[in-house]
């Protein structure tokens, strides 16, 4: 019998919005995909997509968000896009799931990220095509060890065309800095930001020894990258703070 490939379909309890979940393979973890679209009809180039992690936290405020911005398009520098969340559905364990190497603290992990980003690159990008979308023009954002995902993904050289690391966990694997792709400032493809009270004294020596701002200057050294220490912000609450930005670079005639 042949098997017919995976498809969205409409979510009923939100408009403009299709839902595919899609179970484990080897080496991946199993997925659930939110997918929101923009209102109107399909743009002949195709549109541009930002792809969040960990979508159970960030994919409804990235959606209310743009929804919002995209009405002032020329003032809020925002495009009409497609927002993908993916979301792990029965993850034995998180870290797992987004990492490519084992720990510098030497957790015991099976990481399964390069498993993660095989899945998003050769079965849910051409998915995302098929519901419209442009795949020169996407953009894969994450948080913490989500955000050190995209950092790995980049290093691997995958077809993003922009990617936003949110406060990403390099303490875990601090050799991926080393491993991005040299850039010059006009080939900026990387959106950097962290919080102003992730690296302050008076936080626990074992949060000041993950050198969460000392470790993104680095990474900002090897160019292409655009670089933003978020005033105030902490840990949880960058990546909420970081979604403007987000939406704004993923917006490839305005954003850049």
């Amino acid at each position: 019998m042949m098997q017919t490939s995976p498809a969205f379909l409409d979510d009923p309890s939100a408009a403009l919005t299709r839902v595919l979940r899609l179970p484990a393979v080897d080496g991946a973890p199993s997925l659930e995909l939110r997918l929101s679209l923009p209102e109107g009809s399909r743009s002949p180039q195709g549109r541009p997509v930002l792809i969040i992690l960990e979508a159970e936290a960030y994919f409804e405020a990235a959606v209310q968000m743009a929804r919002r911005l995209i009405r002032r398009s020329a003032k809020t520098r925002v495009d009409p896009l497609m927002i993908l969340g993916v979301s792990l559905t029965d993850a034995p364990d998180r870290i797992s799931a987004f990492v490519f190497t084992s720990g510098a603290d030497g957790r015991d992990v099976v990481p399964q990220g390069a498993g993660l980003l095989r899945r998003l690159t050769e079965e849910i990008l051409p998915l995302l095509v098929a519901e419209g979308a442009d795949p020169d023009n996407v953009a894969l954002m994450g948080h913490s060890m989500s955000g050190l995902f995209v950092l790995q993904a980049r290093a691997a050289a995958a077809p993003f065309a922009r990617y936003v690391a949110a406060s990403p966990s390099i303490w875990w694997n601090p050799d991926v800095i080393a491993a991005q792709p040299v850039r010059s400032d006009a080939e900026t493809d990387l959106l950097a930001v962290v919080g102003e009270r992730e690296e302050t004294p008076g936080l626990p020596p074992a949060h000041l020894a993950r050198r969460m701002i000392s470790n993104m200057q680095g990474l900002a050294d090897a160019g292409g990258t655009r670089l933003r220490v978020l005033e105030d912000e902490d840990h949880g609450s960058t990546p909420y703070a970081a979604l403007p930005a987000a939406l704004r670079f993923a917006s490839p005639l305005k954003g850049a």
